[in-house]
């Protein structure tokens, strides 16, 4: 197998979630309604802003080989390092995912059956070194070519690509945490790892991720704090209830395409918001979230998508307790139903985005005439514009009496 290497560019990192199913990314529940991120990578953020301490939880799922895994990532200073369980993702994805309620399928319209389914360099310093789950770490700051060249040596695998942005960040004064499996330990005991460190604003330095990302790489983010949180150098995007319409018989709907489109406008330079509660709003039988539930009072999902060439800028993060909550809940169950009993089919996507924005009470016939409308309206736009361009471009043709 190919020898591989991610490295991990968010202040804990971010390392791929691929669910094999939509049924297995819910824990084996079914989840209907429920969009389901095939590939994501998922940070926890608990900010105590009265202490300027962050801890961050990253939820790392390698492949590769276990002598190839290396996770190497900057931070702002000495971290204090652990480990956690993955269940708190899970159950935070399951808690805080967007979920859409459309109107039930008429009696007239048939459900389908579902399938089953070494030594120490000049100019490097050690901040603290040793072991924890399943990794040996270290803590190292220093000169950027003697940090390379001092990972190397000690078992941790450094591309050429990964080089100047080493120098990158400890240009900007920052420590790095160098992470790899201890001796007899294998890629099936990887867990989640938790860093502590002092600073009170969240930042994911996604420029060096850029060395190993994926295309549209999907970044799912919570953040426990005292206030909503908000994209601080980024913009802030919210989905447009309107557009959202259901695509099949089983709930399905067209949301994640939506959002994709929303974060590409902006050149994945953004952020939706999807969930903006009180904590009190959430109940968890998992013992992590649970404790961040009754220690910070408000939680925040964020989610972005970035391919490498956007990943110029590093997120970061600030709060504002003006901004309004948000719900992870989108109720359409009093829309006009999409189901067309006659026919046996769906209506499109654009009939439900029609039927939806005429308040969700316009009659087939009215649907309709809007389908129509809108290609006519711009139709007759294009014949005026091409017809008044026709005569300006006659009268500057038009010859000019020449005067006696």
């Amino acid at each position: 197998m190919r020898r591989m290497l991610y490295i991990v560019a968010a202040v804990v990192g971010l390392l791929s979630l691929v669910p094999p199913t939509a049924t297995e990314a819910c824990g084996g529940l079914f989840c209907t309604n429920t969009p389901v991120d095939q590939s994501a990578e998922r940070i926890i953020f608990a900010v105590d802003r009265a202490k300027g301490e962050i801890t961050a939880y990253v939820q790392i799922n390698y492949t590769g080989d276990s002598d190839s895994f290396s996770w190497v990532v900057p931070v702002p200073n000495n971290p204090k390092v652990d480990v956690a369980d993955i269940t708190a993702f899970n159950e935070l994805s399951q808690l805080t995912a967007p979920r859409m309620i459309f109107p039930p399928p008429p009696d007239c319209f048939p459900m389908p059956m579902m399938d089953a389914a070494g030594a120490m360099p000049e100019g490097v310093n050690v901040m603290q070194q040793g072991s924890v789950g399943p990794y040996d770490y270290a803590v190292i700051d220093g000169d950027a070519a003697e940090m390379v060249s001092w990972l190397r040596d000690n078992g941790y695998r450094i591309t050429p690509e990964m080089e100047p942005l080493v120098q990158v960040y400890t240009d900007e004064g920052m420590a790095f945490l160098a992470m790899k499996l201890s001796g007899g330990k294998g890629v099936q005991d990887i867990q989640p790892v938790v860093m502590t460190y002092k600073s009170s604003a969240p930042m994911i330095p996604i420029r060096l991720t850029a060395v190993a990302a994926n295309p549209n790489m999907a970044i799912v983010t919570w953040i426990f704090a005292d206030e909503q949180a908000t994209p601080a150098n980024m913009t802030r995007l919210k989905m447009v209830p309107n557009d959202i319409a259901e695509t099949d018989m089983f709930g399905s709907s067209n949301y994640n395409d939506l959002r994709s489109g929303a974060i590409d406008s902006v050149k994945g330079q953004g952020f939706v918001v999807e969930y903006a509660q009180p904590t009190s709003e959430l109940a968890s039988s998992d013992p992590l979230v649970k404790q961040l539930i009754a220690r910070y009072p408000y939680v925040t999902r964020l989610y972005g998508e970035m391919s490498p060439e956007e990943m110029t800028v590093d997120p970061q993060f600030s709060f504002d307790p003006q901004l309004a909550p948000v719900s992870n809940v989108f109720d359409f169950s009093k829309r006009v139903t999409p189901y067309d009993c006659e026919s046996q089919r769906m209506h499109t996507v654009r009939r439900q985005q029609f039927d939806a924005a005429a308040g969700n009470r316009s009659t087939p016939e009215q649907a309709t005439q809007d389908l129509r409308r809108g290609p006519l309206q711009l139709l007759t736009g294009v014949i005026v514009v091409a017809l008044l361009g026709l005569i300006f471009w006659l009268g500057l043709r038009r010859p000019r009496q020449k005067t006696p």
